[in-house]
């Protein structure tokens, strides 16, 4: 069994309690990782606290020079941990990568970012005054990652905690742990102070333990809004602060005068991207009169194109879900949909973990799939009158991740930035778009508490002092 990693020491946990480690590609135990209990938890949480004053302590610059080494550590072991991200979680490999090269390109936004986090002078209604505001950490951060993006995910709210002076504990989901461990190695090989990072691995109670600690006064969460939300209420019983990223229902309007062709290419990969295990993937296609029979085609046909298969062969492109659990779910969607008079074009069988993407037409707004987040590979396709109706039935979601549109009007794409109730708009790109410089967050229940991505994270992840001198009289 694995071990945790607290106060710069890889130490056995607690119990004897294990989990298995299971890779979706074919039922193997890879692996198994302790579950971290209460006392484990508690460690953590004291060697984070402890750590604090050393942390903050430390130069901006300091801090940058760790999170350089991290990232030196991430570049030797970039084929290793791509290939470990692909047979615990089931992406193709060539994904596996892109999450690798992400992060590795990305470390320095956060790091030398973080070495521009500055304050503001502020100009004084009095004489004699001087203000100024100045950004400062919460403290002991709580990292909770989701299992579909194993590194890029919990490594963005990591590098800006770190280069802000907030301790971290992280808790790595359990369908996809060992990812994690290879960030626990790259910053026990740096120096950072001990205690400054912590690893504790397990299931749902272990994160809720680290959720509750009194001395957790920033939590970064990303997963389900379920669960979002009831982090979100523990941590208001305190006073800590949250940043939230959860689900999505993203939309992609498609237009009259849109190029079909380029819509059609963009919806596949969207809706099919890590078998659709995406928050922001294409989970709803509103598609005008005009173009819906030429669109659903053209999506029909390139999704048939997608090779179903083994994710650490060459030129798979979509490979097993990661559980069986993440699989019913879609499995279930598909059959209601059909059963209230969806029509499926195709798609839809299951063969252990892989499913085979699937295309609906004829979908309501009223059909679970139309509502419900999916997160599996199922492009729905829904028929609306004309471009108002298409933004009105985006709308109509509880969540608000991310939307894309695809128009030949300049006109109609600033209008739809303006009307689209999203975190981020994107036209004629698919929905599913991360770009690093990017802020990236929802409205509604998918998100709150600020954005992650380069400055944007940084920045929720401090508080603002004002701080005002008076040199009058002295």
């Amino acid at each position: 069994m694995r071990q945790l990693y607290i106060d710069g020491q890889w130490v056995d946990a607690d119990s004897d309690e294990g989990i298995d480690v299971v890779s979706p590609i074919d039922g193997e135990v890879i692996d198994t990782i302790p579950a971290a209990n209460d006392r484990d938890v508690g460690k953590a949480v004291v060697a984070a606290r402890e750590a604090e004053r050393e942390l903050r302590e430390m130069t901006a610059f300091e801090r940058a020079a760790v999170l350089d080494e991290v990232t030196d550590y991430f570049e030797e072991h970039e084929d290793e941990i791509a290939e470990l991200i692909t047979r615990e979680e089931g992406k193709p490999l060539h994904e596996s990568y892109e999450e690798t090269e992400y992060v590795i390109s990305s470390s320095d936004d956060y790091a030398h970012d973080g070495i521009r986090l500055f304050g503001d002078v502020v100009p004084s209604e009095h004489r004699g005054r001087f203000a100024y505001t100045q950004r400062e950490p919460y403290g002991p951060c709580a990292v909770i990652s989701p299992w579909n993006f194993p590194l890029e995910v919990p490594g963005g709210s990591i590098y800006s905690a770190i280069a802000t002076a907030n301790p971290v504990v992280f808790k790595p989901a359990e369908e996809t742990p060992l990812t994690a461990y290879h960030i626990a190695k790259a910053f026990d090989q740096s120096s950072l102070p001990d205690g400054a990072f912590n690893l504790v691995t397990g299931a749902g109670d272990t994160g809720a333990s680290l959720v509750a600690d009194e001395d957790i006064r920033l939590i970064a969460f990303t997963g389900s809004t379920a669960v979002g939300q009831e982090i979100a209420k523990v941590a208001a019983e305190r006073n800590a602060q949250c940043l939230l990223e959860m689900g999505g229902k993203d939309p992609i309007l498609v237009l009259d005068d849109a190029d079909v062709d380029h819509a059609a290419e963009s919806i596949v990969v969207g809706s099919n991207w890590n078998a659709g295990q995406v928050c922001c993937g294409t989970e709803r296609v509103i598609a005008t009169e005009g173009v819906h029979d030429a669109l659903a085609e053209a999506v029909v046909e390139k999704t048939r194109e997608l090779v179903v298969g083994d994710p650490l062969e060459e030129g798979t492109d979509v490979g097993p879900m990661v559980s069986e659990r993440i699989q019913r779910k879609a499995v279930d969607h598909v059959e209601a949909a059909v059963g209230e008079g969806a029509t499926l074009l195709t798609g839809g069988e299951t063969d252990g973990l892989y499913y085979t993407p699937a295309v609906l037409d004829d979908v309501t707004e009223s059909m679970e799939v139309a509502r419900e987040e999916t997160f599996g590979p199922v492009t729905p396709i829904i028929r609306a009158r004309d471009y108002d109706e298409a933004i009105e039935i985006a709308n109509r979601s509880r969540y608000g991740l991310q939307a894309a549109i695809f128009t030949d009007s300049l006109a109609r794409a600033h209008d739809a930035a303006n009307r689209l109730k999203a975190g981020g708009v994107f036209v004629n790109e698919t929905n599913n778009y991360w770009e690093r410089l990017l802020p990236f967050g929802g409205y509604g229940e998918s998100g709150s508490g600020g954005r992650y991505g380069s400055k944007w994270h940084l920045e929720s992840m401090t508080q603002v002092k004002a701080v005002m001198m008076n040199y009058r009289d002295y």
